[in-house]
C-alpha cells in the first residue's frame, strides 16, 4: 500500500502547489507584446539556453507552450539562432498563464520532465509544434507521453519526472520571477537584459539584433 499513498501525497502537494500559484494574482491575456521587466534581476533563476555560452548577445524569452503567439514566435526566434549561430543564445522560462491555458503548466511539466533525460529542446519544438492537437485534450498527459515515446525517452521516468516537486518549483520560480518583473504577456522578450517588443518578423529580430551588435561592435550582418 506504500506506493499508492506515496502517489497520492505527490498528487496533493503539486495540487497544494498549483493552488498557491493561482492565487498569487490573476493571470493576464496573452498577447506578444509587455513592459514588463526582470532581466538581470537576483530572483530569476537560471533558464534553459540554446546556442554557445560565450555568445555576445542573450535572447531571453518568458513563453507559454499553450500561447498561440507563442507557438507563431517559435520557427522565427529558431531562425534567428540559425542565423547567428555564433552570436546569439536563447535562454527560455516559463511563464504557464493557467487561468487561460487549463494545460500550460502540465505542458511546462513535460519539457521539465524531458529535459531530465536530455531531451528538452527536443521536446520544447514537439509540443509547439503540436500545441493544436494536445491543447483541446482532455487528459494532455497521454498527448505528451506520446511524445515521449516518439523522442525515446524512458516512459516510466518521464511521468514521474511530470510528477516532481522539485520540476513543478522549479517552473514557478520562472512565474514568481516574470510576476515580480511585472511581465503582462507572452511571449516576452529582453535582449541582453533589455525589453524588445520584436513584430512577428524575422526582418525585425534581424534589425534589433544587428543594432545591438553594431553597438557592441560585435560583428558582421547575418548572411
Amino acid at each position: 500500500m506504500a506506493k499508492p499513498i506515496l502517489v497520492i501525497a505527490i498528487a496533493v502537494a503539486l495540487a497544494g502547489g498549483t493552488a498557491y500559484y493561482l492565487t498569487r494574482s490573476a493571470e493576464p491575456e496573452a498577447t506578444a507584446s509587455s513592459n514588463g521587466s526582470v532581466a538581470g534581476k537576483s530572483s530569476i533563476g537560471p533558464g534553459h539556453t540554446r546556442g554557445p555560452a560565450d555568445a555576445p548577445l542573450t535572447l531571453l524569452e518568458f513563453g507559454d507552450y499553450q500561447c498561440p503567439s507563442c507557438r507563431a514566435y517559435h520557427p522565427i526566434v529558431a531562425e534567428v539562432l540559425k542565423r547567428y549561430p555564433d552570436k546569439v543564445r536563447l535562454e527560455f522560462h516559463h511563464y504557464p498563464l493557467i487561468q487561460i491555458h487549463a494545460h500550460a503548466m502540465t505542458a511546462s511539466m513535460a519539457v521539465e520532465a524531458a529535459g531530465e533525460q536530455g531531451k528538452y529542446w527536443e521536446m520544447n519544438d514537439l509540443v509547439f509544434e503540436l500545441q493544436p492537437e494536445w491543447s483541446q485534450s482532455q487528459n494532455p498527459e497521454t498527448e505528451f507521453l506520446a511524445m515521449a515515446s516518439r523522442l525515446g525517452l524512458d516512459q516510466n521516468k518521464f511521468m514521474q519526472s511530470m510528477r516532481s516537486l522539485e520540476l513543478q518549483d522549479r517552473v514557478l520560480k520562472d512565474v514568481v520571477a516574470a510576476r515580480e518583473g511585472n511581465i503582462e504577456a507572452v511571449p516576452t522578450f529582453f535582449l541582453n537584459g533589455k525589453p524588445i517588443q520584436p513584430r512577428l518578423s524575422i526582418d525585425d529580430f534581424v534589425r534589433i539584433i544587428e543594432t545591438e551588435l553594431q553597438a557592441q561592435g560585435a560583428g558582421e550582418p547575418a548572411k
